[in-house]
């Protein structure tokens, strides 16, 4: 049928959320996503978003570091700034200033994403499809790159002069 009403009684495939796609049993629960609203994988997952407990807690760790840590400079070389007598000097602090706060940026992102592990546990694969599409992602998507891209290119230039 066309509307798919002589699927509803059929017991040998898996009914999508979105209630418009279907697929056979064998691909429930395969590790690969064959639903667009990757509900094929979500009811027998137990992963987190992050699952390795080093992981876990390095990005606790360094991440507290990374903000505690490049705070403390970044405000530092802001409020010496104004002492600074040559242009060169002025320069290097600057670039210094810009690659502690992009470190800081990057040591935000570890420590929102340890966060949202947190938060989701377990019951990170039902809300995964959610959370990625979520404005909380990509803010940290973009906080992550950012931070990095300027570290980086602060470090280059600073390589430079």
């Amino acid at each position: 049928c066309g509307d798919g009403t002589d699927e509803d009684s059929c017991n040998n495939h898996f009914v999508c959320n979105d209630k418009r796609s279907y697929i056979p049993l064998s691909s429930l629960c395969d590790e690969n996503y064959d639903c667009l609203d990757l509900s094929d994988e979500t009811s027998c997952c137990q992963r987190q978003l992050i699952n390795d407990v080093s992981l876990k807690l390095s990005s606790w760790f360094i991440g507290t570091l990374s903000i505690i840590l490049n705070g403390i400079i970044s405000v530092r070389n802001l409020y010496t700034m104004k002492s600074v007598k040559t242009f060169s000097a002025l320069t290097d602090k600057v670039l210094i200033t810009l690659i502690s706060f992009g470190d800081w940026l990057v040591g935000i992102y570890l420590f929102s994403l340890a966060s949202i592990d947190v938060y989701f546990g377990k019951s990170f694969c039902s809300e995964q499809f959610d959370w990625l599409v979520s404005s909380h992602c990509s803010v940290l998507g973009v906080v992550s790159t950012v931070g990095s891209q300027i570290s980086l290119f602060s470090m280059t230039i600073l390589s430079v002069t």
